[in-house]
């Protein structure tokens, strides 16, 4: 009995997901996530030849989900939403969007370029933008429910210091997914975010050798370590899931502590 409740509150057995930046630190460990709690086929949003992509596919496919791989340049609008445009003709009908992709440069304030300031806001904001306008007017036009799940920052709260531009874009993500729950809340699309804090990945490879970094981290993190992951698994199986169905518009923060402190 306890075993059907919980398979019915979160298995996600025959849903559709896309993602974007699936190939990344956060984002391979969130789609295999996603295959092993059921879902049948994860829509990859790539950029053109990503190395990474062949190490994608081995995951989910050892799982033993389909994945569908479409590419398209993130920065450029017309790119993306005709990629949307491919993968809506290839008659894929979906069910959760995770928007993972995210790209991360620091400097001081009066140092920031144009090149990085159009980077981040590309990437980080518009084409997050874009991915839910495309997945909501699909879902519309379907006249069916689904989930989106952003990856904003603990620096959707907290700005910190030479993280200007990406404190900006995390914020951004922060009420967007605000703004986009307030209207779609009531047509069956729940938009919610998940905060992240200092994780271990390729975008924090090179700090997490330096060991003022790591000092700082053990001072200001409860838990005194890095995150990983597969530490935020079960915050995106929750909003995924088919038992949540009155959390909207919520920012689920997963820090090891970072921001109680």
């Amino acid at each position: 009995m306890a075993s059907d409740y919980l398979t019915n509150m979160f298995s996600l057995s025959g849903k559709t997901a896309i993602l974007t930046g699936a190939t990344g630190g956060l984002g391979s460990a969130l789609a295999t996530a996603l295959s092993k709690a059921g879902v049948s086929t994860i829509v990859s949003i790539e950029a053109p030849d990503d190395p990474l992509s062949s190490d994608l596919k081995s995951k989910i496919e050892g799982v033993g989900s389909q994945i569908r791989k479409f590419e398209c340049d993130l920065r450029n609008p017309k790119s993306l939403r005709e990629c949307y445009g491919s993968i809506w003709e290839s008659g894929i009908d979906p069910d959760i969007l995770i928007n993972c992709a995210g790209v991360m440069r620091r400097n001081l304030c009066e140092n920031a370029t144009d090149d990085e300031i159009d980077l981040l806001l590309d990437v980080n904001v518009k084409a997050v933008y874009i991915s839910m306008q495309e997945f909501g007017r699909k879902l519309f036009s379907l006249g069916r429910p689904g989930k989106i799940i952003n990856i904003a920052s603990v620096t959707s709260y907290q700005a910190g210091f030479n993280t200007s531009v990406y404190s900006s874009t995390k914020g951004a993500v922060m009420q967007m997914t605000k703004a986009f729950s307030n209207e779609w809340a009531s047509k069956g699309i729940q938009v919610n975010a998940i905060c992240p804090g200092f994780m271990k990945t390729s975008m924090t490879a090179q700090y997490q050798g330096d060991q003022k970094m790591v000092d700082y981290l053990m001072l200001r993190v409860p838990m005194q370590r890095w995150g990983e992951p597969e530490d935020l698994v079960p915050a995106m199986l929750f909003l995924a899931a088919p038992g949540n169905t009155f959390t909207s518009g919520a920012c689920l923060v997963v820090d090891g502590g970072f921001c109680g402190k």
